[in-house]
């Protein structure tokens, strides 16, 4: 597969970017801190019908082994230019029933060429499927200014994808697409890891 970024779509897939040990001794190890009493579960944040955990970077020490890695860094970099901060190392777990969202950018609208000033990743830590809440989004719209606009607000698009694939996948895009979750339909939970840089 060839690893470059295509900007004119504004998202890449990666392949087994985790394989199945580490993406099971990732979840577990965050569904130990959700299980935790509320004072121990450090960094959370909550979220109706979706566990949330934010910082993980901080306490989980293949975490930061993860994001070291140089396809990883090497897309971003395609994205952002070479001067970048980790804005958000985060674990999203939507329940049965929960997940839907609005269409989003995870940046304002960019209105001229150049950089992105937000990328975005998200890795599925159990198989992404049309039916478990996967992650759409709308290829090119880092590109419009004017779907960009309506952050928030959209409910559909027509030109929307669905990112389904295996555990351990990493989707990585520029935070201009707009993109959400959608409902989980199934009976089982959705987890997985979201990842944020910004422009410094």
């Amino acid at each position: 597969m060839n690893r470059s970024f295509d900007n004119d779509v504004g998202w890449i897939e990666i392949p087994d970017f985790l394989d199945t040990t580490e993406v099971t001794e990732l979840l577990a190890q965050c569904r130990s801190i959700v299980q935790q009493p509320e004072s121990e579960q450090w960094p959370r944040d909550k979220e109706s019908g979706t566990q949330r955990l934010v910082g993980l970077d901080q306490r989980l020490g293949m975490v930061e082994r993860i994001l070291g890695r140089d396809i990883l860094n090497s897309i971003v970099i395609e994205i952002l230019g070479t001067q970048f901060r980790r804005s958000e190392v985060g674990f999203r777990n939507p329940q049965p029933g929960f997940g839907w969202q609005f269409l989003h950018a995870d940046a304002p609208p960019q209105t001229s060429p150049g950089p992105a000033t937000v990328a975005t990743a998200i890795v599925p830590l159990a198989n992404f499927g049309p039916t478990n809440g996967a992650t759409r989004l709308i290829p090119g719209s880092h590109r419009r200014p004017d779907l960009q606009r309506s952050s928030g607000s959209l409910e559909y698009h027509e030109g929307e994808i669905l990112l389904t694939g295996t555990m351990g996948t990493a989707f990585v895009f520029s935070g201009h697409v707009l993109h959400s979750g959608t409902m989980n339909r199934s009976d089982r939970d959705r987890p997985a890891l979201h990842l944020l840089w910004r422009q410094s």
